[in-house]
């Protein structure tokens, strides 16, 4: 009885993983929100001038992937899904491309300057890879949570 109720326990979000829970519900609702406001800028910037650019088409590509990502990456890993960890880890390295995207290749292209919003997107994405990929990766508890 013991033994069930400890491999019951183990198999809960508790400690550490309990940080990536609300980044994840955060990641959801902040990748739907850009992705309406993107979408709703680039809409009126179209009518107004009949052009978008590939860069655009590009933002609009990556803000969709992202989303998608987002939902089901949330979804299995709340449900307590196998392919929780090979999603957790395409989730974070999305989060880092899409903040490239959206920082580096413009001051690259366009020569615009990073703000604080900038970096602090570029910095969250770092960290993601950094820390929480690479927890994903290596830790021995995600199968043992993560195993239905």
């Amino acid at each position: 009885m013991r033994d069930a109720c400890e491999k019951e326990e183990l198999r809960k979000i508790n400690g550490l993983l309990y940080l990536p829970a609300p980044g994840l519900i955060l990641g959801v609702i902040g990748s739907a929100i850009g992705l309406y406001s993107f979408t709703m800028t680039a809409f009126n910037h179209f009518n107004e001038t009949g052009f978008l650019s590939y860069y655009a088409m590009g933002a609009f590509s990556f803000l969709i992937y992202g989303f998608i990502i987002s939902l089901c990456a949330a979804w299995l890993f709340f449900r307590h899904k196998k392919g929780t960890r090979k999603i957790m880890i395409i989730y974070y390295a999305t989060g880092l491309i899409i903040a490239l995207y959206f920082t580096v290749l413009p001051a690259i292209i366009f020569n615009v300057q990073l703000n604080s919003d900038d970096i602090r997107l570029l910095v969250s994405g770092i960290l993601g890879v950094v820390i929480w990929m690479l927890y994903f990766i290596f830790s021995k508890r995600i199968n043992i949570v993560f195993c239905r």
